[in-house]
């Protein structure tokens, strides 16, 4: 019963970036992973949008999948990825390259990556400030040393002549948001930026993103396994595992009221949520590899509340109640205001439908 009141499609009309049942595997010699598996979401313009999820859940091959970035062995093999409007899918490598660091520009974990050790700091600004806005000479080191401030880097005009290696780790990744802002994205995606970074380099990051957010308007897709982050963060949570999307709320609602299993199980295990308890609450077990056709709840082997059914019907992402708007699960538990076997009914109903649009 996909199209019931309890149907989750996102159909914003205000978003810029649009995903849709989005499929992305890895072919081996032994068995094909399925990265992501159904995943669909989507941001509006100057909202954050958090993904969070353990490792291996598919949280960066997801924001790959989005910047056209996956190389084989791996492949999109269906969905829908739609930015302002446009479909990304079905363009071609030099077309995507006009989208990918201009309209949609990434932030990756560690800034070394992202920054190479034999060219300035500058230059390498400026070389993002000639492919994706035509400046280049004074015009282009002014604009560099105006996006360092930007970022909070001080004294810009003499850090602007400096080797990566000349960075503190907190600075280099301001020097990559920096690059970043260089091309004027209208989307962000941050792909565990603070990670590397102590507590409070952590804290001035996400505070310069706020910032550069509200002054640019900027929409941001900000992935990361850390929970407090995405407290600070987020307007809204996209909880991953195994490749799909198993619950999606406002951040405030999330907090207070998560529903699946294993969004409770990732609050539990925060330091100091329990601060009564002996030991740090933990999930059992490991996030599967999703290797084959989802027809079961995968976190079903990790989950206190598993019964029968839940080895046999796979759960697709419906609202947890008819009076609770913009949060649904995928739990058999849910929709809650209905019997158990009507709920059963309503997911596999929901999963077949999702299987005849493929």
């Amino acid at each position: 019963m996909a199209s019931s009141e309890y149907s989750t499609a996102d159909t914003r009309e205000d978003a810029i970036l649009q995903v849709e049942n989005l499929q992305t595997a890895f072919f081996t010699d032994k068995e094909v992973i399925r990265a992501c598996d159904g995943v669909s979401f989507s941001i509006e313009r100057g909202e954050t949008v958090g993904i969070v999820g353990e490792s291996g859940s598919g949280k960066s091959v997801t924001a790959r999948s989005i910047m056209g970035l996956i190389k084989s062995p791996g492949r999109i093999l269906g969905g829908s990825i739609r930015f302002d409007g446009e479909e990304l899918t079905s363009k071609s490598e030099k077309q995507y390259r006009e989208i990918r660091g201009g309209d949609i520009a990434m932030v990756f974990q560690d800034p070394l990556t992202s920054l190479n050790p034999v060219y300035t700091v500058g230059n390498q600004i400026k070389e993002s400030l000639k492919l994706h806005q035509g400046l280049s000479g004074t015009e282009a080191t002014k604009e560099a040393i105006s996006l360092l401030e930007a970022v909070g880097i001080p004294d810009a005009s003499r850090r602007v002549k400096e080797y990566p290696h000349e960075f503190s780790g907190g600075m280099r990744q301001r020097a990559v948001i920096a690059m970043a802002l260089a091309c004027d994205p209208e989307l962000l995606i941050c792909d565990e930026p603070t990670t590397a970074l102590d507590v409070t380099i952590q804290a001035q990051i996400l505070e310069l993103l706020d910032d550069l957010q509200e002054e640019r308007d900027l929409a941001i897709m900000f992935i990361t396994h850390d929970m407090g982050v995405i407290a600070e963060i987020a307007d809204r949570v996209n909880v991953m595992y195994a490749g799909e999307i198993v619950e999606s709320a406002p951040v405030v609602e999330l907090f207070e009221n998560p529903r699946h299993p294993y969004t409770q199980g990732l609050l539990r295990s925060i330091p100091g949520s329990n601060p009564n308890a002996d030991r740090l609450e933990t999930i059992e077990g490991d996030v599967p590899t999703p290797n084959e056709p989802a027809t079961y709840c995968r976190f079903a082997p990790r989950c206190p509340k598993a019964f029968d059914e839940c080895d046999k019907v796979h759960p697709v992402p419906l609202a947890v109640d008819d009076d609770v708007d913009d949060h649904s699960a995928a739990c058999l538990l849910y929709p809650e205001n209905v019997s158990q076997k009507q709920a059963i009914d309503m997911h596999r109903d929901a999963a077949t439908d999702s299987e005849e649009e493929l």
